[in-house]
């Protein structure tokens, strides 16, 4: 399976995705300025809060 076919659960709010910077631009409401500043600084920021699925 590539990276672009994955599906994620997100922790938080349950809700199932297949673009994490998405997901928290649209559902949780973070800029896309803070995405990628935090994906900069730390590209496995995210990986607490998502859970890989099938």
């Amino acid at each position: 399976m590539s990276e672009s076919d994955m599906k994620y659960l997100c922790r938080t709010c349950k809700k199932k995705c297949d673009d994490i910077p998405k997901h928290m631009m649209s559902v949780h409401n973070f800029s896309k300025t803070v995405v990628e500043s935090q994906l900069r600084a730390n590209p496995n920021c995210y990986n607490n809060s998502f859970e890989i699925i099938e």
